[in-house]
């Protein structure tokens, strides 16, 4: 089982850069769409949609350097730190290692969909904070060895002994 499980991490790996570049097109997408929105002589649209659809644009556009700076923001690290995790040589090592990235994978793309979220805001007020919710989410799962070490060290004792042996 080890060994299908060590296959299937370097091919989790490439599918980052495959998400990076749909939240590039998806931000040229929304980025067209505001444009057009904006310079739309229908009253129909609203400017405000146009407004945050062309942020959320801009920010999907510079994905990297979003998730860069909320990385840095709430854990002093950069994102390519937090992706780049090799755990210690133990026994069922593989598995924490295919969990950490399974994990970051799914923080790239609830990133992704918090944008997306956001944009929707001037038409239903609550996503704004869903938005909110699924980028400081997806900031936690792309750097949840540093999180859970970081709770480790709060909680002490015995829960970071077992954090400690576990992520290393």
């Amino acid at each position: 089982m080890e060994n299908y499980v060590a296959n299937v991490i370097p091919h989790l790996q490439q599918w980052w850069p495959v998400i990076i570049r749909l939240a590039y097109l998806i931000g040229i997408v929304f980025a067209v769409v505001s444009l057009v929105q904006a310079v739309s002589r229908k009253q129909r649209f609203n400017r405000s949609t146009a407004v945050w659809s062309f942020i959320c644009a801009v920010l999907l556009l510079n994905l990297p350097a979003l998730m860069d700076s909320l990385s840095m923001t709430v854990f002093n690290q950069s994102s390519e730190q937090a992706l780049s995790y090799s755990p210690p040589s133990s026994p069922g090592s593989i598995y924490i290692q295919f969990a950490v990235y399974a994990i970051a994978s799914i923080g790239v793309i609830g990133i992704a969909r918090g944008l997306c979220l956001i944009r929707d805001t001037p038409n239903q007020s609550m996503n704004f904070s869903r938005g909110l919710v699924h980028l400081f989410g997806g900031i936690l799962a792309v750097n949840l060895v540093t999180f859970l070490r970081g709770l480790g060290a709060t909680v002490g004792g015995d829960v970071q002994t077992y954090i400690a042996n576990i992520i290393g």
